[in-house]
């Protein structure tokens, strides 16, 4: 996992929000340098490109996940079920804290135009289902989950799911509980999305309500 010195992760924060907020393509070096308070020369000098600074983005979000999966998968003393459990509570603390990332994420992957990062974004979605898949696998061969599971839908289902709610919580925040300060209604959409993911796929995996 590479590091990064605290200059190059602020200009790094600020590329990813600039991004979200105004689109890669809409967004020019001069703009993320003087939001970052440097000169173009050092962004330059740290990444080589506007394109390379994106790659930087996905690279640093995705090593991080990379490292939790692989971790979890070698981890002998959580039950199978428990590993997706702690897969599902990663992927929502993740996507619900990295919000300004998955709305690169959703917009890269639907620009027609060359992305710097569409093989990256594929690459990750592969190497979640690697990880993912011999957790199924094993635990299948023990009789623990049944044999008619299918990852790949699993995966899209809780990625689908999160993405879903993060643009759905405005509304959300409006109707069922617009008396909550950001914290607690934070708290509570976190909880409810948890709870709703664990119970299907408790479903899905063991054919247990």
């Amino acid at each position: 996992m590479e590091e990064y010195n605290e200059k190059q992760l602020s200009i790094i924060m600020v590329a990813e929000r600039l991004f979200a907020e105004k689109g890669f393509h809409g967004t020019s070096v001069r703009d993320i340098a003087q939001e970052a308070d440097v000169n173009i020369a050092m962004i330059s000098y740290y990444f080589g490109s506007k394109d390379k600074l994106l790659e930087t983005v996905f690279r640093l979000r995705m090593d991080a996940s990379r490292v939790f999966i692989n971790e979890l998968l070698l981890n002998d003393t959580l039950a199978p079920l428990d590993k997706i459990y702690s897969l599902i509570d990663r992927f929502i603390n993740k996507m619900l804290n990295e919000q300004y990332f998955q709305c690169i994420m959703s917009r890269e992957q639907l620009n027609r135009d060359q992305s710097p990062v569409r093989e990256l974004i594929w690459q990750l979605k592969g190497e979640m289902l690697g990880l993912m898949q011999p957790i199924v696998t094993n635990a299948q061969e023990a009789g623990i989950f049944h044999k008619d599971v299918d990852v790949m839908m699993m995966m899209t289902t809780l990625f689908g799911t999160i993405h879903q709610v993060i643009p759905a919580q405005h509304i959300l925040r409006k109707t069922e509980y617009a008396g909550l300060n950001d914290n607690e209604f934070r708290e509570v959409l976190r909880n409810r999305l948890s709870l709703h993911l664990k119970k299907l796929f408790k479903v899905i995996l063991t054919h247990e309500f």
